[in-house]
């Protein structure tokens, strides 16, 4: 009897653990504001287009040409959609992209509270809502691509094998550092005395949220980038999920980088072959 409540315990202290939500107001630049559906309330959304679009982020509006690539973005643990950066849209000029971030539930103005359980559902909420946008303007879906950062990667995946569950329209993923949570918890934990008490508490990760777990379900073309450095998500464990990943994938190792570093000039050659070896895969 005592067993459901403590992992309903366990589960909220690794959502403290995980998880760093933010309300305060950040500048979105020159994106747009959108709210989307979901079963905990709006959505709040940003996004741009890399080409002239008269009628973006009006799903009621003709105007305009189509995009060939919708990309669906999820930010990591303390990130805001507000600061989404252009990658790699600005690589690809050629394909004219519509970029969407979200703030997952209790980040921004989005509704709900911040748990990792209702991440993952809100996230297929996203995904539902950003197709069903795209069908009524354009009657058709474009090539869809789901950006992930961090603790998006598990978000991305987890969205990725609910979507091949059916009609899959996700045709590729770009992953950078994808974090087996639990198994993080647990190295960081490593650091501190007494912490392999914390054990149970990341043992209580939903499989929704378990990069290993639901890796091994989705087949789709991936890039992962990996920073060299990461000592937040040490690369032996990013290996973990890639050698779980059951589809086509390519790496781009980030030499000299920790887990929030910039990409510069040295890493740029690589990426761009990689995206290309993407749209090959996606037939974009």
């Amino acid at each position: 009897m005592l067993q459901r409540p403590i992992n309903h315990f366990r589960s909220f202290l690794l959502d403290k653990l995980v998880l760093r939500p933010t309300r305060d107001r950040v500048d979105h630049g020159m994106q747009h504001r959108l709210q989307l559906p979901s079963r905990f309330g709006p959505l709040e959304t940003f996004g741009y287009a890399n080409y002239r679009d008269p009628g973006f982020g009006n799903a009621e509006s003709d105007t305009g040409d189509p995009p060939d690539l919708l990309l669906l973005k999820f930010p990591g643990t303390a990130g805001r959609a507000e600061r989404s950066s252009p990658f790699p849209t600005e690589m690809m000029r050629d394909v004219r992209t519509h970029a969407w971030t979200w703030n997952p539930p209790g980040y921004g103005n989005s509704a709900g509270r911040p748990t990792l359980r209702r991440i993952a559902e809100a996230a297929i909420d996203f995904f539902e809502a950003s197709i069903d946008r795209y069908q009524q303007r354009y009657t058709t879906v474009p090539t869809i691509w789901l950006c992930g950062n961090s603790l998006g990667c598990a978000t991305a995946l987890h969205v990725a094998a609910i979507a091949q569950q059916s009609s899959s329209r996700i045709s590729g993923l770009l992953l950078r550092n994808p974090p087996p949570v639990d198994l993080v918890v647990k190295h960081i934990a490593r650091r501190y005395p007494f912490g392999r008490l914390i054990h149970p508490v990341a043992d209580q990760l939903a499989p929704a949220m378990n990069a290993i777990y639901t890796a091994a379900s989705v087949n789709v073309p991936a890039i992962f980038l990996q920073c060299q450095n990461d000592s937040l998500v040490p690369p032996t464990l990013q290996q973990r999920i890639r050698d779980a990943f059951a589809g086509p994938q390519m790496l781009v190792k980030l030499d000299g980088l920790d887990h929030d570093g910039v990409m510069d000039e040295q890493h740029l050659p690589a990426v761009r072959d990689a995206l290309c070896w993407l749209r090959e895969q996606s037939q974009l």
